[in-house]
Formats: structure tokens, sequence, C-alpha cells
């Protein structure tokens, strides 16, 4: 059986939407029927700007995605046709201590959906039951669709690494499609003030309406911390932008026992002299990577009972007809988007 897809070939940085081979099931797995699936920032570096090695073409990408179960494994037996699910965006090999844990992301074999394997800007997907998480009636397949990467990654770096408190001070470096979600949940989790950084205006604009209490812009980083330091001391800093050369400038507006947390991937050193005060103050500096296993249900909650709503994040949802113009649309960042969403199972 075929089924539509946006297929990436070594060297086009245009996703060719065609008919290709639905994948078989396995006994432990099931089959999606791809309801909504987002598009990353991540998804321009392998297209209009390829600079994440891929490792088999052809390629399906696409890894932010929910829909509902068409078909089930024999071994697969606590769930049931038509439900509607959360499909991950971690991939891992499920056997190794880490994955037995709960914690995937730090899986040897650990790669994601979409660049390591074929992914959802595709019809149907087939993947692993412990992949798959159930998605409440009342949720927007679109606003679960994110949950997967968006939502997820700056879920478990604030926290579970950042391990925020309710009354503390957040800052979030870096506003895009990671960062802006830091905001909304930094408030959900009940942060006393969060600031939010960026260099462009428009993720300034939209960190601002998504709950931030301050929003800055780090083109002068030195005299804007200065500033935010007059107004008291950070806990906690989610740094989403990948831009670590000033890193100095922020770590230096942490209380005692505030924590830096690195998320957003980037190229440039870390710009940092070892200075007496991380020892004094007992500071931290840590890495988060994607999300594990206590994530996804409780982003589930949040999101079922209404304390996080991510309406603000939905640009717009398209056909999968449409998905290189989305991508070009992403690039130029000209409507401010957040999220384009692809809608695989809609014709037009």
């Amino acid at each position: 059986m075929q089924m539509k897809a946006a297929v990436l070939e070594k060297g086009n940085p245009i996703l060719d939407i065609r008919d290709v081979d639905e994948p078989p099931l396995g006994d432990n797995e099931v089959r999606v029927a791809v309801e909504a699936c987002g598009i990353c920032g991540s998804d321009l570096h392998i297209t209009l700007h390829p600079i994440i090695r891929i490792k088999h073409y052809p390629l399906i990408p696409g890894h932010e995605s929910a829909g509902h179960i068409l078909e089930m494994g024999k071994n697969v037996t606590d769930l049931k046709k038509g439900q509607r699910v959360v499909i991950s965006a971690g991939t891992s090999c499920g056997k190794c201590p880490a994955c037995l844990a709960g914690r995937e992301n730090r899986c040897p074999e650990v790669g994601v959906l979409g660049f390591d394997r074929d992914g959802s800007f595709a019809e149907r997907i087939v993947v692993e039951r412990r992949n798959v998480f159930p998605l409440p009636d009342g949720v927007p397949i679109e606003q679960g669709a994110i949950l997967a990467d968006a939502v997820s990654t700056p879920y478990h770096a604030i926290r579970f690494v950042g391990e925020l408190q309710p009354g503390q001070t957040v800052l979030v470096a870096g506003c895009g499609g990671l960062g802006i979600h830091g905001v909304m949940i930094a408030k959900a989790l009940g942060a006393g003030r969060v600031i939010a950084l960026d260099v462009d205006e428009g993720a300034l604009s939209n960190a601002q309406k998504a709950g931030a209490d301050e929003t800055y812009n780090a083109r002068e980083l030195k005299k804007t911390m200065q500033d935010i330091r007059k107004l008291g001391d950070l806990d906690l800093i989610a740094d989403f932008s990948g831009v670590y050369r000033n890193a100095e400038y922020l770590i230096r507006g942490l209380n005692p026992g505030g924590r830096y947390v690195m998320v957003g991937l980037g190229r440039g050193e870390l710009g940092f002299s070892m200075p007496t005060y991380m020892i004094y103050k007992e500071l931290s500096i840590r890495g988060s990577y994607g999300s594990d296993r206590r994530t996804m249900p409780e982003l589930i909650e949040l999101l079922s009972t209404g304390k996080l709503n991510l309406s603000l994040s939905i640009t717009s949802m398209h056909p999968l007809s449409e998905i290189n113009e989305c991508l070009k649309k992403l690039d130029s960042r000209a409507e401010n988007p957040i999220r384009y969403i692809i809608q695989p199972q809609r014709l037009n």
C-alpha cells in the first residue's frame, strides 16, 4: 500500500511530494494517521540550509506530530484503534540502562524522528508503542503535535534540568520556536518573574504575548544585563540561543545556587573564564537535550487542564502540498511565525 509523503533527496533542498510505500508494522509498533506535524527551525537545517548530517537518503522529515491510531502490532494491547496520540520526537534503543530508566535522551543510540529515520511529513507513520502518548479528546490536535519537540524540549530544560521552583526568576535567552515556549512554561510552572532576551524584535513581541514580564534586546548584552540586574538577580537562565560566546555576561546575573542551562545547539565557543564567583555562589552550568519519559505526561496534563495554552503558537495550518512554501516563509520570518502546521491528511 502506498501513501503521500514529502521526501528529501540528497543535494536537493526542495521536498518532493510523491507516493511512497507504507512501512510494515512490527509486533510492538502502531500505525498512526498523521493529522498534524509542526515545521521546526531544524527542518531548515536539512533543506534550505543543510548543516545537519543525514544518515540516509531518501528521507521523510518531520518530528513534531500527532494523529490517531490505525493499526496495532500483536503485542500492543493497551491502546485502541482511533485513539488520538502524540508521537515522541526522540528515538532510542529501548534496551540500554538509560532507556530502561526512562531517560531515553541519554541513550547511546539516541536520535530524532525525521532525521535518523523517516518522520511524519507523510499520511501515515509506524513507530514503537513506547513512543506514543494518548492525547485527550479536548486538546486540539495541532497543539498536541508541537508538544513533541517545540514544547517538550524547553519543558525538560526548565522543569527537570533547571529545577525551577515557584516564585523564582527566570531569564529565557533566545525566543524562537523553543524559547517562546520556555516563556510559556516558566509562567505555567509558577515563575515569579520571566525575562525574555533576543536580538529580534518580532521574537520579543511574541515573548511579550506569551506572558514575559519584561523583554530586552540583546544587541548590547553587557549593558542589557546591567539593566536586568538592577531589578534583581536571576535564579535560572535557560539559553535557547545557541550563541554562547557571551555566556559570562548572563552567568554573572545569577543568584547563589543559580543554574545556567544550555539548550540551543550552536557552533561557537563557550566564552567563559573561571571566576571566583562561580565557587562562592555555587553556580551550575548544565546541558539539556531533548526530553525524557517524564515530560510528555506532565505536558499533556498542563495542556488538557488549561494551565498551558498553545493557541498563540499555531501560526497557520497547511496541506502537505504547501510544505516547501512554509519552509521558505519560516526561513524569511516575514510573518513572524512560531509554528506552521502541516496536515498530511488534508488534500488542499
